[in-house]
């Protein structure tokens, strides 16, 4: 039925892509198996594919979190390997030309545990996605049995799909029996403290850590891969979390004979890394098969997902490609299960969801004809969406949806995607050839061209291919082109193209140039017999470069010379050897005649390298060239200098957040004037830098980092004088030259920390918070704006203001509906719902000892109110708003402290810290970690007392603790007098010594004094 729909809707090219689609991708030329540079893999997360068999839904049924749940998007779904074999059988993945099925892990999962926050908090958190294993060589009944498994592969492998089985060998599951059973096997968190290689010493969010170096876990776990292989005939591993286990096992397990022999099974490590030297060490160097190419990933997420991209990041990617042996062995994708969907990306960035799609296509189409193999997320075929992990999303938003094969029927990408991979099969050059830059934007029109080309094929299959991306939001003329087109330096021997995906189009070879039109958001590959190429040929009588010098740094190498001014000389191509390999060519499309410097990157480090620098003449001729040698290395480094202007954030504070290695580095920065921060940071020379500036303030936007539905910054170490600079929030997006300045009060007091929106602009980046004056200063586009300023406890108020213009003041009124006056003064606290008195000393002596204890709230509020005496530590009051929360305080990234809740505590939710006289911090409980900050201006706080007795005081509104009211069930409250990160309490309360009293503990010296509660007070 969709098969007439599509005809009648898209015409000739849906029937030609059909036809292309309906079968398996012919075997490429050579003879022998398979190789997997052929392949094209589709990731099916089996509880989300499809339900072949409901039986299986609730797996071993041990208790609620087993039973499958469609509307809790962390439980069983009921996806099966019944429903995969279904649609293997079906045709379902051959008629998108897919050779290959990456099932996720297949394992027995641990019992679901509870969300502890977020928008699913208190529901069943199941291991659905396989990764939480509780016996490794046990199947998880929700998928089926080991038969049915078996069935799946052989029906795989009688439709000509290769399975490739997802595999852990980092960490086991929550409270996994292995645990108990072998506790010794696992890093605890003083083995992670003491680490110099937290990395691979550490946990993942409180997943039990393997000690891979001890030879017993080493045989376990390569006992569990080679169950695997054994059994069932799996043809390829995919392995989770690769980086996080030490090289050591990496070695042994590609070694000959090993678990992961190369010559036995094929595999590609998730190395969630985007540095392309970093990446190479793991296939290069441990002798992994493959890895994700994460840098395309993040290359094509930033700069192909909105018109503001810069092609010349996706372009720097490739031109790394030098530091693998073979970029042909990468594994390419546009996004996957622990990332936001491609399509998501676009509509984050403003797109509509029509040019999601197309961007979609293009980004599909560059991974398609790029060296790699490609691989596709399930739901890709008619571009689903997903903003993230289900943990932060309710139903509908996640990344990980269920399979809705209904929605078909509106998408041409399936299609599409047979399309593709015919192609791929069809043209050598477009799986195994050498891909070669002819044109980059260079800060012009968005595009950007590459050859592909490969030797010793004959016929059409090994013709070479060129294709071409536009990224912009309009068609792009080629002739318009510096230039006049794009030099295909050779390529072709002749004029008629042939596009080879069957799309329609005007390209054309005019004077050896491509021109004709690219279409918006879109991708055209053209063919034709091979020309002569342009490299290589001497040209005796060219001039060499002149100074030609190299400076080395961290995987890369700049190169300097005179522009020569010859008019024989049209450009500069660059050769590059390293140690005893072979010379290869770093840019087939020379550089500008008149450039005289060129950064080189992708190089291995600690390696002796030869760089050969030609001149070139109009036909592609070059000189024999001049050579300089360097030697690159990681110890080459930089101090650089990193300023931002954040007068938008008020009081900050602002850091530096590093992401281009593999994990968030947060780098403090100094206030050197109103808003003007700075820091320096010793840098690997050459090493490209992705960041962004955030905040850690609680007022922050955007869940405190800086430009939201924007890339990330780039910076190339040891450029522009050693310096970076800009203006927070303004990544992709120009900066505003004008401002607007004023004060905002509450009830004629300054008010820190409230927001200032310019509503008729784009909040998301023209709004600002107040320093501690309650001045502020709003980046904003010339012309009027309605102002907004909001802050908690008070009413919203607004007003006209034209940038530029100071004094544009705000004055709010307070919200009055709170029981009591929040002033340190607690005479009106006459008859609160709970009060608690305990004026026994604690063993940190009566200096730091909790008195009493005053609770109440109504619809709209929390009010807490208490006194203590404190000396060189903190009061910390807990609560415990209703089902999850943490269930100790021991990992949370601030106010560390070693407190358990158990009993009659479901756990932490939020809690508010102070120490000695400063100012409290009211911080939300997100997971056993983050426990971010709430705004001060969200809720009213007020202190009194001289040092050591002080008397604490707040109204804490229901919605700044995530609430909509009051919770049902009340909230429970529980606290004391704590030392530093790590250690526990010294008076806590309730007690057994307090009126009323409580069943909660201190420990001894010996047990870093840890504070055990189970007894809180409950305020109803």
């Amino acid at each position: 039925m969709k098969r007439f729909q599509m005809l009648g809707r898209a015409g000739a090219l849906t029937a030609l892509t059909l036809s292309l689609a309906a079968c398996v991708p012919p075997r490429t030329p050579d003879a022998g198996p398979r190789a997997w540079q052929d392949e094209v893999i589709y990731f099916a997360m089996t509880d989300r594919f499809a339900n072949g068999n409901p039986a299986n839904d609730n797996g071993p049924n041990r208790n609620a979190g087993d039973r499958a749940d469609r509307t809790n998007p962390l439980g069983w779904h009921g996806g099966d390997f019944a429903g995969l074999k279904a649609k293997i059988e079906e045709g379902y993945f051959k008629r998108m030309g897919f050779t290959a099925i990456w099932v996720s892990p297949v394992v027995l999962q641990v019992p679901a545990i509870n969300t502890g926050s977020g928008p699913n908090q208190g529901k069943p958190f199941a291991g659905y996605h396989g990764y939480w294993a509780e016996d490794f060589k046990k199947l998880d009944p929700h998928f089926g049995t080991l038969d049915e498994y078996k069935a799946l592969i052989d029906t795989a492998h009688k439709n000509g799909l290769k399975v490739i089985q997802d595999i852990v060998v980092n960490h086991a599951g929550y409270d996994a029996t292995l645990t108990k059973t072998n506790p010794d096997w696992f890093h605890t968190q003083s083995d992670c403290a003491a680490s110099s290689n937290k990395t691979t010493d550490c946990d993942l969010a409180g997943l039990p850590d393997f000690k891979q170096e001890l030879p017993a876990v080493t045989a376990y776990l390569n006992d569990f891969v080679r169950y695997w292989q054994g059994t069932t005939g799996i043809d390829g591993l995919r392995i989770d979390t690769m980086k996080h286990v030490p090289d050591a096992y990496w070695k042994q397990f590609f070694a000959a004979g090993g678990a992961g022999d190369p010559a036995k099974v094929w595999s590609v490590g998730e190395v969630f890394d985007g540095n392309p030297s970093y990446l190479a060490h793991f296939m290069d160097d441990l002798g992994s098969p493959s890895v994700f190419d994460f840098a395309l990933y993040f290359a094509m997420k930033d700069h192909l997902t909105s018109a503001g991209g810069n092609l010349d990041r996706v372009a720097d990617v490739f031109a790394q490609d030098g530091a693998y042996r073979d970029p042909t062995r990468l594994t390419t994708f546009v996004d996957n299960h622990d990332v936001r969907r491609f399509v998501s990306e676009v509509t984050e960035r403003g797109g509509s969801a029509a040019q999601a799609a197309e961007r979609l296509d293009m980004a599909l189409s560059t991974m398609y004809f790029s060296r790699g193999t490609p691989s596709v997320w399930q739901g890709t075929e008619y571009a689903q969406s997903g903003k993230g992990d289900p943990y932060d999303y309710p139903l509908g938003q996640g990344n990980r949806e269920d399979m809705d094969f209904s929605k078909l029927a509106g998408s041409p990408l399936d299609e599409r995607l047979g399309a593709l991979a015919n192609a791929r099969a069809t043209y050598r050059a477009l799986t195994r050839g050498a891909q070669q830059e002819l044109w980059r934007p260079n800060g012009g029109a968005p595009v950007l061209a590459y050859r592909r080309v490969v030797g010793g094929v004959t016929g059409p299959a090994g013709q070479p291919v060129v294709f071409v991306v536009n990224g912009g939001d309009t068609p792009v003329d080629l002739s318009t082109l510096s230039g006049g087109g794009i030099p295909l330096l050779g390529t072709f021997a002749g004029t008629a193209l042939t596009e080879v995906t069957g799309k329609a189009h005007t390209l054309s070879v005019s004077g050896g140039k491509l021109v004709g039109s690219v279409p918006a958001r879109s991708v055209l590959a053209v063919t034709a017999p091979a020309g002569a190429g342009a490299s290589g040929t001497v040209n005796p009588g060219l001039p060499e470069v002149a100074a030609l010098s190299v400076k080395a740094g961290d995987s890369a190498a700049q190169l300097s010379w005179t522009p020569s001014t010859d008019p024989k000389v049209s450009g500069y191509r660059i050769y590059v050897k390293q140690g005893a390999g072979a010379e290869r060519l770093v840019n087939f499309a020379p550089l500008a005649r008149d450039q005289g410097s060129f950064l080189v990157r992708g190089l291995t480090n600690d390696a002796s390298t030869t760089f050969r620098v030609v001149t070139v003449d109009a036909s592609g001729a070059e000189s024999r060239g001049s050579a300089v040698s360097a030697t690159p290395s990681s110890k080459n480094t930089v101090k650089v200098t990193f300023t931002v202007d954040a007068r938008s954030q008020g009081n900050g504070p602002i850091e530096l957040r590093r992401f281009d290695t593999g994990q968030q580095l947060e780098l403090p920065m100094t206030q050197t004037g109103r808003g003007l921060w700075k820091t320096e940071v010793e840098l690997p020379l050459f090493r490209e830098i992705k960041f962004k500036f955030g905040n850690d303030g609680p007022g922050a936007r955007n869940s405190g980092y800086e430009g939201p539905g924007q890339g990330d910054r780039v910076y190339v170490a040891g450029t522009n004088g050693n310096a970076y600079s800009g203006t927070y929030d303004f990544i992709d997006k120009p900066v505003p030259a004008a401002t607007i300045e004023g004060k905002v009060t509450g009830a004629g007091q300054p008010l820190s920390g409230a927001l200032v929106e310019a509503t008729t602009a784009d909040p998301s980046l023209n709004y600002a918070l107040t320093f501690s004056d309650g001045t502020y200063t709003l980046f904003a586009p010339a012309g009027t704006h309605t102002l907004k300023a909001s802050a908690g406890g008070h009413l919203d108020a607004t007003r006209s203001a034209a940038a530029p213009q100071t004094g544009a003041d705000l004055n709010l009124s307070r919200d009055t509906r709170t029981k009591y006056t929040i002033d340190g003064n607690l005479s009106d606290w006459t008859a609160p719902k709970v009060t608690v008195q305990s004026p026994n000393a604690g063993v940190f002596g009566p200096d730091n000892n909790w008195l009493t204890l005053r609770a109440d709230s109504d619809a709209q509020y929390l009010y807490l109110a208490y006194t203590y005496r404190v000396a060189g530590n903190s009061a910390i009051l807990y609560l415990d708003t209703g089902a999850g929360g943490a269930a100790q305080a021991d990992n949370f990234e601030a106010w560390r402290r070693a407190a358990t809740f158990s009993g009659g505590v479901n756990g932490v939710d939020a809690f508010v810290a102070r120490y000695e006289n400063q100012p409290a911090q009211l911080r939300r409980v997100a997971s056993a970690t983050s426990t971010p900050e709430v705004n001060a201006a969200d809720y009213f706080q007020a202190s009194s007392g001289t040092l050591p007795e002080q008397t604490v005081e707040l109204a804490i509104p229901w919605t700044a603790l995530g609430l909509s009211g009051a919770p049902a069930g009340g909230v429970k409250v529980m606290g004391g007098i704590f030392g530093g990160d790590g250690y526990g309490a010294g008076d806590i309360i309730p007690d057994a010594g307090s009126t009323p009293a409580g069943a909660n503990t201190i420990g001894t010296d010996g047990e870093q004094r840890r504070a055990t509660f189970t007894a809180p007070i409950t305020v109803p």
